[in-house]
């Protein structure tokens, strides 16, 4: 499977050319770090990024959002 980063300042497009792809039949994961965050800070962490177990969070997170689009069948070529 081929994968892709979008990338780029805010207002850029990226989320606009995501749900472009996603209608077209793409699997688009999304990023994992801003649902991280804003479930601690739910929890009153204000800064949950200087905490130790903050990338692994996220990284776990991602990893588990990529295997369960795996489950949803190939990306279009």
């Amino acid at each position: 499977m081929r994968r892709y980063v979008l990338t780029g300042a805010p207002g850029a497009g990226k989320t606009t050319l995501a749900d472009a792809l996603r209608r077209r039949g793409w699997i688009v994961v999304a990023e994992a770090a801003t649902d991280v965050i804003a479930a601690e800070q739910g929890r009153g962490v204000a800064e949950p990024w200087r905490g130790a177990g903050f990338l692994h969070a996220v990284a776990s997170l991602q990893r588990r959002r990529r295997e369960e689009a795996r489950t949803r069948g190939p990306q279009i070529p």
